[in-house]
């Protein structure tokens, strides 16, 4: 083990834009929904955090080829994955000059991070289905095309802005979270013939190897950065279309404007995508 953190709370920062935190349980003999709602408690009532802040705890593996155990937990509970946090725990364990990486076994599977200098960080994420479950719902007496997909732990649908009729700007940031926030409850309900999403995905067109899209979770968050597993999503579903070949880097930006950039790694599989994350963690 080549833990830099010390016991408990460890540090809070972003991840291109997105309040994250880490707390280190290596001492712990394992980190289960106990703990979890410890750290909950403490960061988010305790401290009184930014409750659209995600953590990143990290605890002993069970995994002999891991050095850490990954989960994390949001101001409603635990989360079943983070790319933002999996950044931001990356750059608190490892040092880019001595000791630049660190594999984090989560409930999805296994990361690798690596810590590129300069506050940058990448990290390898889980191997993502190529294909999306599209359905089409009724939402407020017209069709929508909802397209369900997941990521490192996380299960989207994702829709697009226009279908919506929303504006991915952060001027309209008010109006993305409310209507966002409804199609996610509507899509969570009994009565949804969509399988319940973790998350909203509201994606623009991609034009030259970029895009820009939002990213509803929890009780009707906009995630402030461009969130690490919907950027996977926005990446399969790129590929899926056409819009990217596979191998190829795209950016990917929250409606705030800061971007992770994501790039099909390897040669995956017919089935498969590994899919590799970039960007910048900041330290407060």
């Amino acid at each position: 083990m080549t833990a830099t953190i010390v016991s408990g709370f460890v540090a809070e920062g972003t991840s291109e834009g997105q309040p994250v935190a880490c707390y280190d349980l290596t001492s712990s003999e394992q980190c289960d929904g106990e703990a979890l709602e410890l750290v909950r408690v403490d960061y988010f009532k305790t401290r009184g955090s930014d409750p659209t802040a995600i953590v990143a705890v990290v605890f002993e593996p069970s995994r002999y080829d891991a050095d850490y155990g990954l989960r994390f937990v949001a101001a409603h509970g635990p989360l079943g994955g983070c790319g933002e946090a999996t950044l931001f725990a990356t750059a608190m364990c490892t040092n880019p000059n001595t000791d630049p990486a660190a594999t984090f076994e989560t409930a999805a599977g296994l990361i690798v991070g690596r810590s590129l200098g300069s506050g940058r960080v990448a990290v390898d994420m889980p191997a993502v289905t190529r294909t999306s479950v599209s359905q089409q719902v009724d939402y407020l007496g017209r069709p929508l095309r909802i397209r369900s997909a997941s990521a490192g732990g996380n299960r989207f649908a994702a829709v697009t802005a226009s279908d919506l009729g929303v504006q991915l700007d952060r001027f309209s940031f008010h109006e993305l979270a409310v209507a966002g926030h409804d199609l996610l409850s509507r899509l969570r309900g009994p009565a949804s013939e969509v399988p319940a999403p973790d998350m909203l995905l509201i994606t623009e067109p991609v034009t030259g190897l970029s895009t820009r899209s939002a990213v509803i979770w929890g009780d009707g968050v906009l995630n402030r950065g461009p969130c690490g597993t919907g950027t996977c999503v926005r990446y399969l579903l790129a590929v899926e279309d056409g819009e990217v070949c596979a191998g190829a880097p795209l950016v990917h930006a929250s409606p705030f404007g800061h971007s992770f950039e994501a790039q099909s790694i390897g040669s995956g599989t017919i089935d498969q995508l590994d899919i590799m994350l970039s960007g910048l963690v900041t330290m407060d």
